[in-house]
């Protein structure tokens, strides 16, 4: 019954999260579940674990298109070759439905886990690299979605998943995805970087300076933390026009991403109607909304 209780606690504060504007409360971090694969007659795989502490010690994940890596060689592993006793560990998105057990979709699994040493961890990249950590070895560190930190050096090895595009220390942005082999010391060895997914990333400096990809916009946000919508738009490879019905309109390749009307606290989106932080202003004929809400809407990685 306690365990119960905690997968149902875990599952409300989810469902909560996801019935609020995108804005309103950060997006949790993705969650890592792991265990053996279980007999299941539904959907999905069915992973358990002998943890009786772990809320998630039962769940079913649903691997859809994500990438799923072999955790010893970093190569693709055929998801047909899972079988019954194998063990995974799966990183989902905070959604989860709810039912029980608890059912996830899968951003990224790894298999194949190996008995002596350690597995690969998922880190998304949450800013840039903090000044050079100590040691003289060319090492940098990078803050991550979770709150960890992503130590690199000169010694750290990158490769691409399904490309054979050359990456490097340099594709470590914020926003970027990647699975992390590390040493005894915690340094990364290896790092498996998978395709951007993000249209760029954006952040506000304390002046108001908006920076796209680093580089500075010709408009300024504002200290309420409201960016210029076109600057932003555009820069991100939208289409931006001004409609006297329904205020800012960005689109791209003819059809409407959000339309957002100055002194509402809503924006129209493909999907519906989404709450903002704040209302949207216009100003000097530019119009501004919420930072946060108006790079989720773009699929802008925002740098707080």
């Amino acid at each position: 019954m306690k365990k119960l209780l905690k997968q149902i606690l875990l599952l409300a504060v989810c469902a909560a999260a996801l019935c609020l504007t995108a804005a309103a409360v950060e997006t949790p971090a993705p969650t890592r579940v792991w265990g053996q694969v279980s007999p299941w007659e539904g959907e999905g795989i069915l992973l358990k674990n002998d943890n009786p502490d772990d809320p998630m010690n039962e769940v079913v994940v649903h691997l859809g298109d994500a990438p799923v890596v072999d955790a010893v060689t970093g190569l693709p592993l055929d998801p047909e070759t899972i079988k019954e006793g194998d063990t995974l560990y799966v990183w989902v998105s905070p959604a989860m439905a709810l039912s029980l057990p608890p059912q996830a979709s899968a951003i990224v699994a790894v298999g194949n886990i190996p008995a002596d040493a350690a597995a690969p961890e998922y880190v998304e990249i949450a800013g840039e690299a903090v000044v050079p950590a100590p040691g003289g070895d060319g090492a940098a560190r990078f803050p991550t979605r979770d709150g960890g930190t992503l130590e690199v050096t000169e010694k750290t090895a990158y490769s691409p998943w399904l490309t054979r595009q050359i990456v490097s220390q340099a594709d470590l942005i914020p926003g970027a995805r990647a699975l992390v082999w590390k040493d005894a010391e915690g340094k990364a060895e290896k790092v498996l970087v998978f395709a951007y997914s993000y249209r760029g990333f954006a952040s506000c400096r304390e002046d108001g300076t908006v920076l796209f990809n680093n580089e500075a916009l010709s408009v300024k946000g504002k200290p309420e933390g409201l960016m210029p919508v076109r600057a932003v738009a555009e820069a991100a490879g939208y289409d931006v026009r001004w409609d006297k019905e329904l205020g800012v309109v960005v689109s791209r390749e003819g059809e409407t991403v959000l339309t957002a009307k100055p002194g509402t606290d809503t924006v129209m989106t493909a999907l519906g109607e989404a709450g903002l932080e704040s209302p949207c202003v216009l100003e000097q004929g530019v119009t501004y909304l919420p930072a946060s809400d108006l790079c989720y809407w773009l699929n802008v990685y925002f740098v707080k």
